[in-house]
């Protein structure tokens, strides 16, 4: 099943490097980045940056900026900031024009900065440094900076200036190199780009590729992913450990496991942690690569992934069972660079090798042995036991599913009840569980109030579903709804064959992709699904049935759909199904305009209507 959107490689740039860049569609005159790097990994970072207005659309872009930091372990520095206007006077940023405020989104903090009077033909001018007295994993150093070619850029400089005693390896694009060179036991190289001439629109972004579309330079000390997946576990693994409390909880949560097989033991311990440990963000950042004590997190019951990793992992070694703490990009990224960098990985996971497991507990609704979409189909940086070339696995083809089964008895004035049972297995399963954990008797009330609004209805009903604590891979929800004058009668008219009330992977969605853009180049996310509609009309002796639609039969080598009819008795009887046995996570554009082109032809029968007088 195609799924939203084309993939790129989430920038995941450092504190300062992303808040601080211009906006978008700007035209920068003037951006230099600086990086002095220490023998710990500790770094001082110099930008400096000219935005101008020269068109009324730019004026609110290079009105204001932001520089996000962390307060305990960096100081920034504003060196100048100012409007400089067309007849080259400078207004200086007041101390009211800086507002430095806690970013709840980032965890960081957020030095706000608004540039007085900025009008068309004004340059707003910023240059301010970062101190960072911590460093990401010690004795290392990573940037990946990359500016989109859809933005205008003068002249464009990039400078790392390290230890000749610190290994570095690095990657441009599109950037020249203007210097290369070792003096008195420091190292700088520095790169330069101009775009004078931006991209009206965005190239395809391909996943698996760093931002290889975008501009940009990588930088890193680390000599492969398996050096930066060893640097962050040293720390990590060595808080993994089994505490008289740890062995305490161990011991408790398997109690009725003992005499069980280790995945028996390995899942009662996983659900304890996915459904007692709440999940906080963000996770890998500066200041918090380590994660904290395994007691303090049992106590507060509260952790971020690495958290989550570390306090299974010693729950598991309590048990006897090795495990071992993975990398990975949950976001759009389906490869890693070519270049290690901190910023390309942003969860943290568990491998159990003897029962090739991957497990994440920070989702609370995801089974064991299963993983969340996002996590399906990453490269895995193994903590223990690097293997180049891993992968989380995906979900195989005819796993996830569902079946929705909706019984309609219209009354003669044209009101109607019934009932929608929803069946489902898989990703589908994960999805539906984590929408309607929380919802109450009155909001689920509500919500089918608002469906049949939403189509300028008047309904209600009641909703029973699944517990959502029980982590299994499957889920399902029972509805029933009154809906007043669901069709007008007496006739003539007609009605729509669609589901009664939220259905988690609608025929309809597939269909879609009919209408959905193709862009040539371009990858998309991607996974398989198998959806069953049937449906059961009771329908009213004043309400006669003029032509059932025809029955239709769609195959090619990974889609099917086929939708059968019958009208007996003043029932009507309807199944529509689609299967998409397409292999996730990642499809090429190829494989899009095939779907297009089949799911156009289901359309004329997905949206048909039933003709009665």
């Amino acid at each position: 099943m195609v799924l939203v959107g084309t993939l790129a490689m989430s920038s995941g740039l450092w504190a300062a490097e992303a808040a601080s860049a211009p906006s978008p569609t700007s035209r920068v005159t003037h951006y230099a980045v600086s990086y002095t790097v220490n023998p710990d990994g500790t770094y001082l970072e110099d930008r400096a940056w000219s935005m101008a207005a020269s068109t009324p659309e730019l004026v609110a872009g290079a009105s204001r900026t932001s520089v996000s930091y962390d307060r305990q372990l960096q100081k920034v520095k504003v060196i100048e900031a100012y409007t400089r206007k067309a007849d080259g006077r400078r207004l200086k940023v007041p101390k009211s024009g800086f507002k430095d405020a806690p970013d709840a989104t980032s965890g960081q903090q957020d030095l706000g900065i608004e540039f007085p009077n900025v009008e068309v033909g004004d340059t707003a001018v910023l240059a301010y440094r970062v101190t960072t007295r911590k460093p990401w994993l010690a004795g290392h150093f990573s940037i990946n900076e990359s500016f989109p070619k859809t933005d205008s850029y003068g002249d464009v400089r990039i400078k790392v200036d390290v230890p000749v005693s610190m290994w570095s390896q690095d990657q441009a694009r599109d950037f020249r190199e203007v210097r290369r060179s070792e003096k008195a036991g420091r190292k700088v190289v520095e790169w330069a780009w101009r775009n004078e001439q931006p991209l009206k629109s965005a190239p395809p972004r391909l996943s698996g590729h760093e931002q290889e579309d975008e501009a940009g330079v990588l930088f890193s000390t680390f000599r492969s992913q398996g050096d930066l997946a060893k640097a962050y576990g040293g720390p990590a693994q060595a808080k993994a450990i089994v505490t008289p409390k740890v062995r305490q909880l161990a011991d408790q949560i398997t109690q009725d496991s003992q005499a069980k097989a280790p995945a028996e033991v390995a899942k009662a311990l996983y659900e304890w942690v996915t459904l007692n440990i709440a999940t906080t963000a963000p996770c890998l950042r500066l200041g918090s690569m380590v994660p904290r004590d395994v007691d303090v997190v049992l106590t507060q019951r509260t952790g971020d992934c690495k958290d989550h990793a570390t306090v299974l992992q010693a729950l598991l070694k309590a048990k006897g069972i090795a495990s071992t703490q993975a990398l990975i990009n949950a976001g759009t990224a389906y490869a890693l660079p070519k270049v290690p960098v901190v910023s390309a990985v942003n969860q943290v996971i568990n491998h159990i090798p003897s029962l090739n497991l991957f497990l994440d507990t920070t989702s609370d609704s995801v089974p064991f042995g299963m993983l969340p979409f996002g996590d399906e189909g990453k490269p895995v940086l193994l903590v223990d036991g690097h293997q180049d070339g891993l992968k989380t696995p995906v979900s195989p083809v005819g796993f996830n599913q569902q079946i929705m089964k909706t019984e309609v008895i219209v009354q003669p004035d044209g009101s109607a009840s019934g009932t929608v049972d929803v069946a489902l297995r898989g990703l589908f399963a994960v999805n539906a569980r984590m929408r309607l954990r929380q919802l109450t008797q009155v909001q689920a009330a509500n919500m089918v109030k608002t469906f049949f609004e939403s189509g300028g209805q008047k309904g209600s009903g009641s909703m029973v579903k699944d517990n959502a604590r029980a982590l299994r891979d499957t889920y399902g929800y029972r509805t029933q709804f009154k809906v007043d004058q669901w069709v007008k009668l007496p006739g003539p008219g007609s009605f729509a064959i669609t589901p009664m009330f939220y259905s988690e992977s609608p025929v309809a969605d597939y269909v879609a992709a009919a209408s959905q853009p193709v862009t040539e180049g371009a990858e998309t996310s991607c996974s398989s699904g198998h959806s069953i509609e049937e449906y059961r009309y009771q329908l009213p002796a004043n309400m006669t049935i003029e032509q059932v639609p025809k029955d239709v039969k769609l195959d090619s080598d990974k889609l099917s759909y086929s939708a059968t009819y019958q009208f007996k008795d003043q029932v009507l009887t309807v199944k529509r199904v689609f299967d998409d046995r397409t292999v996730g996570n990642v499809c090429t554009a190829a494989h899009a305009q095939v779907y297009k082109d089949f799911a156009a032809q289901a359309v004329p029968d997905s949206t048909t209507k039933v003709v009665f007088k």
